[in-house]
């Protein structure tokens, strides 16, 4: 299945039948799963936001909704044929689930919204479970003021939610409440209801096909223009800075050097790219000696999932290097990574790592005379650094 990053957001390069084939082959494995449907607007926000990407990229599917995105795609030397609008997927996910008698429910938009959707969709496909959920107030992470939200969903027991809530909302829902809800698939599909409902009218097809949807959309609702904004203007040109200013910028880096009382060190298995390094994170405004402590102990506790640490060196700016030749620099922003690097000694007990599984598959304690034959080749420089410098701890 041909994959597309934009923005650092996965896409799926689908037509809507094939994204119905798979669809079908997801519900008939019984497997718990959820699919996004990226528009320019969410890939901004994946710009932004490292977790919404890593929800992008663990979705079950990752359909493309929005010319823009065929646009954006050749700005980074690709090409996506297939545009799925959320409208045209989810009629006919409602059609097969009349078709096989699966259940569907709405969660989230309006009330009247909501109620007239089912009202019209009974109508359509008289042999159609649907339900809906107004779902209550969400938060800016996905959580509803509604404590017994989930209970109420698992009382319906739908086999495929419609999620209504809008991005970047829908998405961290989804990824908050996979285990806990009993259903096979949930789908962000943010406005559709309104669709749905026939409170919007569609955009001609001939205005489709030319990629003017989003001109419809501001004639019919002046007041969304800054969103159309950031879709037909903003969008373009953070393709442009992605692509070719990453030949510039390097990424602060803060990564930590962590020995335990036998002065072993600590190394963990990157869970994208399979190779062994030592443990390491973002530190995009940390200028200051404070604002890089905090900054190597807060990747440390979200990675490794514990903050019994107790810094005992820094080496500022100490490794400047390129990614290597063969990495998808369309999933990433920078060039490269400028890195400092902090000894660290961990004070508690092994049973005390809970890995963030986004970002390490396994982890180990290793001696000084081992670690550079573990290591990746390009991660090398900084440990030898590390071992010259903190000789006297080890």
């Amino acid at each position: 299945m041909k994959e597309v990053y934009i923005l650092g957001a996965k896409i799926n390069d689908l037509s809507l039948s094939e994204s119905i084939e798979k669809i079908k082959d997801h519900l008939k494995t019984g497997k718990k799963g959820y699919l996004v449907t990226p528009n320019p607007e969410i890939c901004l926000i994946s710009y932004k936001d490292k977790r919404c990407r890593r929800i992008i990229r663990d979705s079950f599917l990752s359909i493309p909704d929005g010319f823009g995105l065929k646009i954006g795609a050749k700005i980074f030397g690709n090409k996506i044929k297939n545009i799925t609008t959320g409208v045209d997927l989810c009629s006919e996910i409602i059609k097969l689930a009349e078709q096989k008698n699966y259940s569907i429910l709405i969660l989230g938009g309006k009330q009247e919204v909501g109620e007239r959707t089912i009202s019209l969709c009974n109508y359509k496909y008289p042999q159609l479970k649907l339900f809906y959920i107004n779902g209550g107030n969400f938060n800016d992470q996905g959580r509803s003021d509604d404590d017994n939200l989930i209970e109420k969903i698992n009382k319906i027991t739908p086999d495929i939610i419609f999620i209504c809530l809008g991005a970047p909302k829908q998405e961290y829902f989804m990824a908050n409440n996979l285990d806990a809800l009993n259903t096979k698939l949930m789908i962000g599909v943010g406005g559709t209801i309104d669709f749905l409902a026939e409170q919007i009218k569609r955009a001609p097809k001939s205005w489709r096909k030319l990629g003017l949807e989003w001109l419809w959309r501001l004639i019919q609702e002046p007041w969304r223009w800054k969103r159309i904004v950031r879709a037909v203007i903003i969008f373009p040109l953070a393709c442009l800075w992605w692509r070719f200013g990453n030949l510039f910028v390097y990424r602060k880096n803060v990564a930590g050097f962590i020995i335990n009382r036998q002065k072993q060190i600590l190394i963990t298995k990157h869970s994208q790219y399979h190779y062994w390094q030592i443990p390491q994170g973002g530190a995009k405004n940390a200028k200051t000696k404070q604002e890089l402590e905090e900054a190597v102990l807060r990747e440390m506790e979200e990675e490794l999932g514990t903050d019994d640490f107790k810094i005992l060196k820094m080496l500022k700016n100490c490794y400047k290097y390129k990614w290597p030749k063969g990495r998808d620099m369309l999933f990433d922003k920078f060039a490269g990574q400028k890195q400092t690097l902090f000894l660290l000694e961990f004070l508690g007990n092994d049973s005390d790592m809970k890995l963030d599984s986004t970002e390490h598959l396994a982890w180990q304690w290793i001696s000084k005379d081992n670690i550079l034959d573990k290591v990746k080749d390009f991660k090398r420089p900084l440990i030898k650094k590390g071992l010259k410098e903190f000789k006297d701890y080890l």
